[in-house]
């Protein structure tokens, strides 16, 4: 009797399996992203399901910056990250790194700040900022942008003082007193315009100066697994569509977001830092048009890469500037798009 009730219990169950289809596998991406705002849609596909929904199994490593997700890469510890523009400039052609992906272009949130008074003054008559103490992270995107806008008031780095310092050190002094500007990105920009009397002076689209923030593949997953890498960035996608659909739905999960990077936020500068990420966070389309080259001329990623590249030979960072064309691949946003 108990025989004959578990081969009906067995057929039953087989019967609904079968009506449910089949389960699908899921394939493993060993993701890397960083705090950082920018890193924040994979965040949303790994929360919303996004991933999983693509057959895609990840948990998704955090670190605060991208200089230990590039010493990983030499040890193939990753197949997709999240990543600024200087880490790969420095290391992409090397390591034979894939950018398939376009996050933001940070031109509009990597800022000169100043006193409101001073800034007022310094646009009135730019001589006033010769001789100017002005904070900023050294050898980064920030020092670009700052060689760009030292250059749009017609003056180099000579002309004035450099104070090298990290972000969060760059806020506690500037807020202290110290120096006349400060060379900052979110979380510290807009923390510095909520707090005091604190103006931008000049940005990175004011100095001409292209930062992108970008997406990347180790080139062994690429070459064997393009098509999981198509379904990750199908996944990606939707999570940006999904950020830019509701602004008030995207706040309340980068509130969560939030703590999760152990930060301690106050509600304004949040409601900043996600206008910043709505304003600057490119769509798929857009994200295809900056990896796209159009006829002889190079993508403007690429372009990018190759203006940093200069910088950075220039500073004595790099002593060659090598061809990073090669290493912009549309197709996986392309492809991504049309699924």
């Amino acid at each position: 009797m108990l025989g004959s009730k578990l081969t009906g219990f067995v057929a039953a169950l087989s019967s609904t399996l079968l009506m449910a289809g089949p389960i699908a596998a899921q394939d493993i991406v060993r993701t890397f992203n960083m705090h950082f705002f920018t890193g924040f849609p994979i965040y949303v596909a790994n929360e919303l399901g996004f991933f999983e929904e693509n057959g895609i199994d990840t948990e998704p490593r955090y670190f605060p910056s991208g200089a230990p997700i590039i010493q990983a890469a030499a040890a193939n510890e990753w197949d997709i990250t999240f990543l600024g523009a200087p880490p790969f400039v420095l290391a992409g052609p090397r390591l034979d790194l894939k950018t398939i992906g376009v996050v933001t272009d940070g031109s509009t949130f990597h800022q000169l700040i100043g006193r409101a008074d001073f800034v007022e003054k310094v646009k009135a008559d730019p001589s006033l900022l010769r001789g100017a103490k002005i904070f900023v992270t050294t050898n980064s995107t920030g020092h670009y942008v700052l060689d760009g806008c030292l250059e749009q008031f017609g003056l180099t780095q000579e002309d004035v003082t450099i104070l090298p310092s990290e972000q969060t050190a760059i806020g506690a002094a500037f807020l202290a007193g110290e120096g006349d500007l400060a060379q900052v990105w979110p979380p510290l920009g807009d923390a510095l315009q909520q707090k005091g009397d604190n103006a931008v002076l000049c940005d990175g689209v004011a100095a001409g100066r292209s930062v992108p923030d970008i997406w990347v593949v180790h080139p062994e997953f690429a070459a064997e697994h393009p098509e999981v890498v198509e379904r990750w960035m199908v996944a990606v996608l939707q999570a940006v569509d999904w950020i830019h659909e509701d602004p008030e739905r995207t706040y309340e999960m980068f509130k969560k977001f939030d703590d999760f990077r152990g930060y301690e936020s106050s509600d304004d500068v949040l409601r900043a830092e996600v206008q910043t990420l709505l304003t600057s966070l490119l769509s798929g389309p857009q994200a295809l048009e900056m990896l796209s080259s159009q006829g002889d001329e190079q993508s403007p990623v690429a372009a990018s890469y190759q203006g940093i590249a200069n910088f950075f030979k220039r500073v004595g960072v790099m002593t060659d500037v090598p061809e990073y064309g090669d290493l912009v691949d549309p197709t996986f946003v392309e492809k991504a798009l049309a699924n």
